[in-house]
């Protein structure tokens, strides 16, 4: 089996050497993905009311099937294996498991690196950390309850995995997080980029059936207030695909139904998730005969900072980009 984890210090020994070169063009690289959302590390939380029990063959037979054959060491031909494990062997960090994905290789400089995912006990959070999640689970209306009784949790991260395409590192990430559901089901799932929380029974459903962005998109509604408008008026915006290195979506609003806007934004997510970053400042996009929204990135108007394609549905519905308080 190829040693990935001696590869991996090397390349960091590497870099170390040339980091002074390097500082000021990853400085500036690092700015820029802050600024615009992007997320170097994607990050779920399990929740648990129960300590979690991970039988690891069942693990890597699921990782298999997920993501590609693991090597174990054992005599495969060069091209079968598709997942290399690392397990710690010390007491101390004996809960963690490493899986370099080999299917999926990120290309570098001078070489390549598979995708990596780490899966690791933390120390279980208290409910009012997902506080902003819950007000937005319109999805799943015992979500505070299930949080408030989990007192265990196993965190899931990528890592060199920033460089796939967002489908790509989306479809790897997904795999790895069924492989470990079916094998140690959880009560409740965070996911960290879309501030959302998932009912585990549900998300393996809509996965089942192709909604790849069932857990990873996380369609939010304000109502505004303290603008002095009479009408009524709304934000309503989505979180996650910035993330992943796509615009997210936003629509500030009079008078529309928030259903409607919900769908509306959920296909143009979906639309920009598959085609990826398309659509020009000034383009229209609609799903019917009458639906002409015009489009322009901005900066978010709700946190987290981020950059967002914009939607204005025309008069007299759009509500522009003065100053709101959501509610």
């Amino acid at each position: 089996m190829v040693n990935y984890m001696k590869i991996l210090d090397l390349r960091v020994s590497a870099i170390v050497e040339n980091k002074e070169a390097l500082r000021l063009d990853t400085k500036e690289m690092l700015e820029q993905e802050k600024d615009f959302g992007f997320a170097r590390v994607y990050a779920v939380e399990l929740k648990y009311k129960q300590p979690p029990k991970l039988d690891r063959n069942m693990l890597y037979e699921k990782m298999e099937l997920y993501t590609g054959k693991v090597d174990r060491g054992e005599k495969h031909p060069p091209d079968a294996a598709g997942l290399a494990v690392w397990e710690a062997n010390n007491q101390e960090d004996q809960d963690l498991l490493h899986f370099f994905h080999l299917n999926y290789m990120v290309q570098y400089a001078q070489d390549e690196m598979p995708a990596q995912t780490s899966l690791m006990s933390m120390e279980n959070s208290p409910v009012t950390d997902y506080e902003t999640a819950i007000q937005q689970s319109w999805h799943w209306q015992e979500a505070a309850q299930v949080v408030s009784e989990c007192e265990h949790t196993l965190l899931m991260v990528d890592m060199m995995a920033s460089g796939l395409d967002p489908k790509s590192r989306l479809q790897l990430f997904t795999g790895s997080l069924r492989a470990v559901l079916e094998t140690a089901p959880c009560d409740a799932i965070y996911f960290r980029e879309s501030d959302k929380l998932v009912e585990p029974s549900a998300y393996l459903a809509a996965i089942e059936e192709g909604e790849l962005l069932y857990g990873a998109l996380n369609i939010r509604f304000y109502n505004v207030e303290g603008t002095g408008s009479e009408r009524s008026e709304g934000l309503m915006d989505s979180l996650g695909l910035a993330a992943l290195g796509i615009p997210d979506v936003q629509c500030h609003y009079y008078d529309l139904e928030p259903d409607e806007v919900a769908g509306n934004l959920l296909n143009i997510a979906y639309y920009l998730f598959d085609r990826g970053d398309v659509i020009s400042d000034g383009e229209t996009i609609g799903f019917t005969e009458e639906m002409r929204w015009r489009c322009e990135h901005q900066y978010a108007l709700a946190t987290p900072h981020r950059v967002v394609i914009d939607i204005d549905p025309g008069e007299p519905y759009y509500a522009g980009r003065q100053g709101v308080e959501r509610s």
